[in-house]
């Protein structure tokens, strides 16, 4: 033990005294009586509303994917010609037997004199040689070929009539003018389309899902919203459904027989047509190609 070296005291350790937290003041404001009753308000307002909205899904069936269509007839030429004549503009009203345009028809006015005088030679070659043919100076067989002759002739005659009788091309229905692409000059072929008549009478197709039409049938009442004119709520009747769905109408339909397969929704049309008295005063808005919502009452 070195004897320098005093003897040190022991270490007791520090004990900080504990301090009590003092709490943090209460920033919460209470809520006004006035704020209560605003937020009951908009709970109670919530809740009818996704009851009625509720409601309203169990008596209906909605689809936005509708649309209005209607008969359109395009019009075309037959027979090769210069237009001499178009009488008719874009969104003008005809009725049937209205002119539409006029093909050159001095041509075919020339083809008809000539198939006449051929006609009437072969029909008179005929009759001169059926009489021959009593007296035996003439052969059956000249006269079968007469006979074939004078057919021929009567067809070509038939033809060239046809043909100027198409020169005049008319309306075939009631209906307006759309689409038009011909001018006065232009040289038109057949079966190329020159310009479309939009009848009346306009319809819905709607496609609803395979999962909707359980309950769906003819004569149950629609209710109808037509995009291009808001605010205004039309009436319709289930007419009819497809035979099939769209899918089984596409140019390619899908082979679900062969590959991977991935179920989807189908789709089914279903005709719709407006009630008369809800239609009148927009009968010319209603047009094909505009996009609706249906909604048919199934309970």
């Amino acid at each position: 033990m070195n004897p320098d070296k005093s003897p040190q005291a022991p270490s007791t350790p520090l004990i900080a005294a504990a301090t009590p937290a003092t709490p943090a003041p209460d920033k919460s404001v209470p809520m006004s009586p006035k704020k209560k009753i605003i937020l009951i308000i908009l709970g109670v307002v919530c809740s009818l509303f996704v009851i009625k909205y509720g409601v309203y899904r169990f008596f209906h069936e909605t689809t936005d994917n509708a649309y209005i269509t209607g008969h359109i007839h395009y019009i075309a030429p037959q027979i090769s010609g210069v237009v001499q004549t178009v009488a008719v503009e874009n969104n003008t009203r005809v009725k049937v037997g209205d002119l539409l345009l006029q093909v050159d028809p001095e041509p075919f006015d020339a083809q008809l004199a000539d198939a006449i005088a051929k006609n009437e030679r072969a029909q008179g070659d005929y009759q001169r040689e059926q009489g021959l043919a009593r007296t035996r100076v003439v052969s059956a067989q000249d006269l079968a070929h007469a006979k074939d002759d004078a057919n021929s002739a009567a067809a070509q005659l038939h033809t060239a009539q046809l043909n100027r009788k198409y020169t005049t091309i008319v309306s075939p229905v009631d209906g307006v003018v759309g689409g038009r692409s011909v001018e006065i000059g232009n040289t038109v072929m057949p079966m190329i389309n020159l310009l479309a008549i939009v009848e009346g009478n306009p319809w819905i197709e709607a496609n609803f899902k395979e999962t909707q039409v359980a309950h769906i049938h003819k004569g149950q009442e629609v209710s109808l919203t037509v995009d291009a004119i808001p605010g205004h709520e039309f009436k319709g009747r289930v007419v009819s459904m497809a035979p099939a769905s769209g899918r089984e109408f596409a140019l390619l339909p899908a082979d679900n027989a062969t590959g991977n397969f991935t179920k989807i929704v189908q789709r089914l049309p279903v005709r719709i047509e407006f009630e008369k008295d809800s239609v009148r005063g927009y009968e010319d808005r209603l047009v094909p190609g505009l996009s609706v919502i249906a909604s048919v009452r199934v309970r």
